[in-house]
């Protein structure tokens, strides 16, 4: 390769410089999210049952789907959560199935389901993932008395909406917030008697008659002809002289009004009451792209609703534009970083010109070919980036470096030095870059969420090092003509540095040769295994008495400056009930300077993922956006600390959840700490779960306890006297269909050229769905005509129930959740495990679902990846040095930067986790490539001294570009470390890892790889 591109400049620098400008293109085009969508493909089901109890559509609904979900291929998980008039099954899926897929298999699964489903449920099917998280979320209020939030509803489902989805960058748009338009008919029952109506003649003469019905077509000699009856009535006058009777219309027994359905949900949006719009983007979407079409978009509807007020109350796109930025500066910090350690070992202003050239030419050339294969931008690419910066500059100046030594040493005229100090050193270039990819590759297959969530880094260091390995044998020998066209002679300021580092790390390369020579002393075999045993001494305390106190992690916290909250008042409360009591904490909030906006959720809407899915109107969900952790003085736990203070003072208050946007590593899983209790019966699973809440209550770390759903909903039961009703020629059902509280949907009633559709509802007159003394004395009409109040026929009582139902692989669940600060999960796990030896579970499944579920499997995957690099890497040593004993002993010294590792965690301050096993890699790959340096310059002196002086010389002469590359690989590390970008806390712990790692890997591998390679070098 380098023969090809040397002699062919035209070819190298057009090569280089379209890289260069694809990768401009991608950093300005290309999709940037925070991090890569590790979501597993979830198919969410919605069935809306009128009138139904969680209860029963558990059981009539949820179950019968559960039940055909659950058959189908690489299905993971079926749950569901029923409340009072919704059933919502959720299927996730195995990765491989893919989201399209599984949304066939569920909606065939439902076509097998539907004839097990009650009368008039109509299941409908949504996607879910990373993107059903809004990008935007925009509050529509009124700036004057004329806009009611009803109309402000319908504006926004009728104009507002539409017009958003007809923008190509844009996914989704979901409305929320209740005031749903419709049609509302109250029937005088005294009125209707008088023309022998009743409530159920009515309806289905409105049922029937309020639509559009195709009849068929005529065709004859004359032409063809659709012949249509067109029924839909599409205002209220039009309804209210529907014909319910002959000569009778419906105004002359109902009041007839455009209104809105009975409220089971709100939105608060910066403490106000209005009507949301969560915008969404498509699977795979860039949030940057989204934000700015809706926010230009926003510009215009200003304009044109100028009696509305549009504001933004939540969004992810000052996250993501802060951390992207924040990657772009500790980028540029590592750069600079990096060459000041360049500078101190080589001191050399050619190095750093070529390292500096080198280094954006990497970057771009990366990001371009991540661009051309459809990639994203990410945190995760930008720290693979970051990373590799120190292998990067290490090739070239190893390139260098031999150039110079040919000029200087060997008296070769230019051309010469460059193509044969070049080619010297193409074979442990190319070993350590090859060494470094086998060993992280596996990685890139390890399976499920670690693979998704890290192939992207992996991927990225590989395309880098690929990348920096061209550049290096291409563009460096071309930029050596010009920086050494004038010789290789130092200037005062390069001297300086040069004495500088002889008179520092310089020093150290006598005692290192000391070392060595201790160990080829007399009983050199037991001085050996002294170092040996001694440093394998050092390794297990390490390891053994670090891992237990810094504990695991899937994934560590991080301070996004987004704070979620879920808090429940009584089960009974209305929406506005929870909305009043609401209003004082958000006054409160917003007095904050820490806090920018606010969201606030509360209930659900059919439909509706983005905001408050499978909520009671009692239950809220809150986003709370902050300033950026860089802008203010406090932490994000401690401001949940103080929110959550406040939360607990508000009125009527039952549970309190305050925790950290990104709390779990999966959406999929509810808590750091999840208790799930299950059975075939959920009767006693509310006095199970109190118990194990009282039990997990005083583990420390825990910032609060909750049950997902109990027993404390005061329901009003209705129990019918058969008999008695019998004997007027009543059923139970027959009663049930007079008491139309809930208001029967009708039909639809729309416009379709303004899309301004509506249901049209029908409810009885009267206080009866508000009032129980009304209740009771509604009237029940008999085959015979005759009136008898209900009380008469029935008793009603309140009685206690269930207002939320959860169930989990079949069976009914509830799940005690845990949330925490900064505390490891593996050590609150354990604590949990122990209080619950506590309490007898005798007849439940008790299981944890927590992090700890996330964590074992992939901490199992991940090491079983470092498992298999390893013996990769120890075949690939072998064949390319074809000595077993060589291809070891570079394989040996790798564990023993786990003693640096281990402390840099500890120092640090962070638990072991997926990051940190990451960094053991990128760790190993940095080790390995040192290795191959000082065992290809071992095998070169070889050819002409013995095993012992040929380790000397390895160790005199590799000793400054081996510390130079590990500590310009540190110094690029340390904006990761230092978590120089908001989200870097989640990836930090691989900084830590490798920084000491390779302060100590590389401090042992200049004494244990020689002192291996001349002790086992058997021709002697």
């Amino acid at each position: 390769m380098f023969n090809y591109f040397y002699h062919r400049s035209y070819l190298t620098f057009a090569l280089i410089i379209a890289l260069f400008i694809i990768g401009v293109m991608g950093l300005i085009s290309m999709p940037k999210n925070l991090f890569p969508d590790s979501d597993r493909p979830t198919i969410i089901v919605i069935t809306q049952i009128s009138g139904a109890t969680a209860k029963v559509a558990a059981s009539t609904v949820s179950k019968p789907i559960e039940e055909e979900i659950s058959r189908l291929a690489m299905i993971r998980e079926v749950s569901s959560v029923n409340v009072a008039n919704f059933s919502i099954v959720k299927g996730e899926f195995e990765y491989e199935k893919g989201l399209d897929a599984a949304a066939v298999d569920v909606n065939n699964a439902l076509s097998i389901a539907s004839s097990k489903l009650p009368a008039g449920a109509n299941p409908a099917i949504y996607t879910s993932g990373a993107f059903t998280r809004p990008v935007e979320v925009i509050t529509l209020s009124s700036k004057n008395s004329n806009l009611t939030l009803p109309d402000l509803r319908k504006i926004a489902d009728s104009f507002i909406k539409p017009y958003l989805l007809s923008k190509p960058d844009i996914g989704n748009v979901e409305v929320f917030g209740g005031y749903q338009s419709a049609i509302n008919i109250e029937l005088d029952p005294l009125k209707a008697k008088k023309y022998g109506l009743d409530f159920n003649k009515v309806a289905n003469v409105i049922t029937a008659t309020n639509k559009d019905m195709p009849l068929g077509f005529l065709k004859g000699k004359n032409g063809f002809f659709t012949l249509t009856y067109y029924g839909d009535h599409a205002d209220i006058d039009s309804v209210k002289n529907i014909f319910v009777a002959p000569n009778v219309h419906l105004k002359d027994i109902a009041k007839v009004k455009w209104g809105y359905q009975k409220r089971f949900s709100g939105y608060m949006g910066n403490g106000k009451e209005g009507i949301a719009m969560a915008v969404q983007r498509t699977p795979g979407g860039s949030v940057l792209d989204v934000s700015k079409a809706t926010r230009t978009e926003l510009e215009k509807l200003k304009v044109q609703y100028p009696n509305i007020e549009f504001q933004i109350s939540d969004t992810q796109r000052d996250l993501i534009e802060t951390a992207n930025d924040n990657m772009l500066e500790a980028l540029r910090d590592a750069v600079i970083y990096t060459l000041i350690v360049m500078m101190f070992f080589l001191g050399n202003f050619r190095a750093i010109i070529a390292a500096g050239l080198s280094i954006p030419l990497v970057f771009f050339g990366t990001i371009a070919i991540i661009y051309l294969f459809g990639g994203e931008l990410n945190i995760v690419v930008y720290t693979a980036i970051i990373l590799a910066l120190g292998m990067l500059v290490d090739d070239a100046v190893v390139v260098l470096e031999n150039i110079e030594r040919h000029i200087s040493e060997v008296k070769e005229d230019l051309n010469t030095a460059i193509e044969e100090g070049t080619k010297e050193v193409l074979s442990p270039i190319f070993s350590g870059t090859v060494a470094t990819i086998v060993i992280m590759f596996p990685l890139m297959f390890v399976g499920d969420f670690p693979q998704h969530i890290f192939r992207p880094l992996i991927s990225t260091l590989i395309i880098a090092l690929l990348v920096s390995y061209f550049l290096s044998i291409t563009f460096i020998p071309k930029l050596s003509l010009y920086l050494y066209k004038n010789g290789t002679q130092k200037n005062r300021i390069e001297k300086f540095f040069e004495r500088l580092y002889q008179a520092s790390f310089g020093r150290l390369v006598a005692p290192y040769i000391s070392i060595l020579h201790f160990t080829n002393g007399r009983y050199a075999v037991w001085r050996k295994l002294l170092l040996t045993v001694g440093v394998l001494a050092l390794l297990i305390i390490s390891v053994s008495n670090i891992m237990p106190i810094i504990g695991k992690d899937t994934m560590p916290p991080m301070d996004t400056g987004i704070i979620k909250a879920h808090i429940v008042f009584s089960a009974n409360d209305r929406v506005e009930d929870s909305e009043a009591k609401m209003k004082p904490f958000l006054t409160w909030l917003h007095q904050q300077p820490e806090v920018t906006m606010s969201s606030v959720a509360f209930g659900s809407e059919t439909g509706v993922l983005s905001l408050g899915s499978g909520n009671l109107p009692s239950e809220a969900i809150i986003t709370i956006n902050c300033v950026n952790r860089f802008q203010r003085k406090k932490s994000l736990w401690t401001i949940e600390d103080e929110i959550r203070d406040q939360l607990h003072t508000l009125s009527g208050i039952k549970t309190v959840e305050v925790y950290d946007f990104g709390a779990t590593p999966m959406s999929s899983i509810k808590a750091p700490l999840d208790v799930r209790i299950t059975s075939s019966d959920f009767e006693n699973l509310p006095e199970m779960a109190e118990k194990v809440a009282q039990a997990l209550a005083p583990i420390k770390g825990l910032t609060s306890i909750t049950q997902s759903w109990a027993s404390d909903f005061n329901e009003l039961k209705v129990d019918i006297d058969t008999n008695k009703a019998l004997s007027y020629g009543l059923t139970p059902a027959a009663i049930a269909e007079q008491i139309p509280i809930n208001g029967r949907i009708l039909s639809m009633s729309g416009s379709l050229s303004s899309m301004s559709t509506q249901y049209v509802r029908l409810y009885l007159k009267g206080s009866f769905s508000e009032d129980i003394q009304s209740l009771k004395s509604m009237l029940i009409q008999t085959p015979a005509g005759d009136e008898l109040p209900l009380t008469a026929l029935a008793t009603i009582s309140n009685n206690l129930t269930q207002a939320k139902i959860e169930r989990d692989q079949m069976l009914y669940s509830i799940d005690v959740n845990g949330f925490r600060t900064t505390r490891p999960v593996t050590h609150i796990t354990s604590d949990a495990i122990e209080a619950l030896k506590t309490v007898n579970t005798a007849g439940y499944n008790v299981t944890q679902q927590g992090d700890i579920i996330s964590l074992n499997d992939s901490f199992t995957r991940m090491i079983k990846a470092i498992a298999t690099g390893i013996v990769i890497l120890t075949i690939t040593l072998i064949v390319i040095y074809r000595s077993v004993g060589l291809g070891l002993i570079m394989i040996v010294v790798l564990p023993l930067s786990l003693i640096g590792a281990s402390w840099g965690m500890l120092l640090f301050d962070k638990p072991s986790c997926m990051p940190s096993l990451i960094g053991i890699l990128l760790l190993f790959g940095i080790i390995i490539k040192n290795a191959v340096l000082l065992v290809d310059f071992y095998q070169d002196f070889r050819k002409k001294e013995s095993p012992f002086e040929s380790a000397v010389e390895s160790v005199r002469v590799r000793f400054r570009p081996v510390m130079m590359t590990a500590f310009g690989t540190i110094a690029g590390m340390i904006p990761i470390a230092l978590e120089q970008a908001v989200g870097l806390e989640r990836l930090s712990p691989l900084a830590d890892v490798a920084i000491g790692g390779l302060i100590v890997g590389t401090l042992l591998t200049l004494v244990y790889v020689p002192m291996f390679a001349y002790g086992f070098d058997r021709d002697k």
